[in-house]
């Protein structure tokens, strides 16, 4: 039963709600909001369905079948008028798929149901086949991110991170990489006693597989004078879940305010130990990177070497996780300016020359040290003019 079979009014009807709802979507989708979001939306529409005269458009098999209590619309039926937007707006076979679910997901709570025909699944098991099904948007809209496709070895990504009013935007760029890769578990760890409830609202607004955890930096290190080891606590604490949760793939400390190529991420996840490779806007030298000549591993290049076996950037190495799991006393040290060389150094054994050398033999840079520039802190509310305003909200999520 295809569009062409139902009455003009009805045809417009059907049509205009995927009309309405093709324009709502690429709306959202100039915005970058994501398919739940989406959904949400959409839901707006269930009156839309019943004035556009929709919700009870007859199946041409059921006409005279006098003990159905509810007229059915075919999913063919909305298929065919999503096709026909398709073919008018040019939109992709992907979205079409995606909105041929949403109005029926959509037309099922007006309470007209919708009739399901799976042609291929009734011909190889027809007794699985039931008079209607709700189909759930959730199987669709899934994330590059949350695939956990078995080809694929876990990426865990460790980022450590303290409260600032940096925070949340540089975490925002971070969680938009990170969407973007498949198989992905993200390790966030503040410098805090307790989790910040807007970084716990973010990270579960963004639809990745995450951990939000805590690891204070201890008290002796953070009143010493000087350079801090910063961020230490944290790796540490993502170090400590890995081996308590994980048993393959790969680790990666990135922290949240450095740039990563798409690439990066492809390319690490087949490290066997250690793999290294060049981070770019690093150091007075504007780069740090293992050095190679004809192809082999000959030394380090680093604005900073004071003495260090692996005189390296944090953001460039990854590590297999298995090869972690064999070292029970892998450890990141409290040692300002060697955190680097002292972990690499508690993976013995493991010498320089055993290096993984990526990115095209360290000829390209996917990972670039772009800081943002520091902020003041906010200056406070007046709540005497703006108790009851929009301020009072946006304020929370500004340090």
């Amino acid at each position: 039963m295809g569009i062409d079979t139902m009455k003009p009014s009805m045809k417009v009807g059907v049509v205009a709600l995927v009309g309405v709802c093709v324009i709502l979507y690429q709306y959202h989708l100039s915005l970058g909001v994501r398919f739940d979001q989406l959904a949400d939306q959409l839901s707006s529409f269930d009156s839309a369905a019943v004035s556009y005269g929709i919700a009870n458009i007859p199946d041409a098999e059921d006409a005279g079948d006098a003990d159905n209590d509810h007229n059915k619309i075919t999913v063919e039926k909305i298929r065919a008028a999503v096709q026909s937007v398709q073919i008018e707006h040019g939109l992709s076979p992907q979205i079409g798929n995606v909105l041929v679910q949403e109005l029926t997901s959509i037309l099922s709570k007006t309470g007209a149901p919708t009739q399901v025909r799976n042609t291929e699944e009734s011909t190889k098991h027809p007794s699985r086949i039931s008079e209607t099904t709700t189909v759930n948007l959730a199987s669709t809209r899934e994330l590059p991110s949350q695939r956990s496709n078995s080809l694929l070895k876990p990426l865990y990504i460790i980022t450590p991170t303290y409260r600032r009013p940096e925070q949340i935007p540089e975490l925002t760029r971070m969680s938009h990489t990170l969407l973007l890769i498949e198989n992905v578990h993200w390790l966030v760890i503040e410098d805090a006693k307790t989790p910040t409830k807007e970084v716990t609202k973010f990270l579960t607004r963004t639809g990745l597989k995450f951990e939000h955890l805590t690891a204070p930096m201890p008290v002796k290190y953070k009143q010493k004078k000087g350079a801090k080891p910063r961020g230490v606590s944290n790796r540490n604490r993502g170090l400590k879940w890995i081996r308590a949760n994980a048993t393959d793939g790969v680790f990666y400390f990135a922290d949240d305010d450095n740039t990563y190529d798409l690439d990066l991420f492809d390319e690490i996840r087949e490290t066997k130990k250690v793999s290294m490779f060049p981070v770019g806007l690093c150091t007075k030298f504007g780069l740090s990177s293992p050095v190679v000549k004809d192809g082999k591993f000959i030394g380090f290049y680093d604005g900073w070497v004071a003495g260090r076996k692996f005189p390296v950037d944090m953001a460039g190495f990854a590590v297999n996780v298995k090869f972690l799991l064999q070292r029970p006393n892998a450890t990141m040290p409290y040692r300002a300016g060697f955190e680097e060389d002292g972990f690499l150094r508690s993976l013995a054994p493991f010498e320089p020359h055993e290096i993984e050398l990526l990115a095209d033999n360290c000829t390209r840079i996917l990972a670039w040290h772009t800081q943002t520039k520091k902020n003041e802190p906010s200056a406070p509310l007046d709540m005497k003019l703006y108790r009851s305003t929009n301020l009072v909200d946006l304020k929370q999520q500004i340090v």
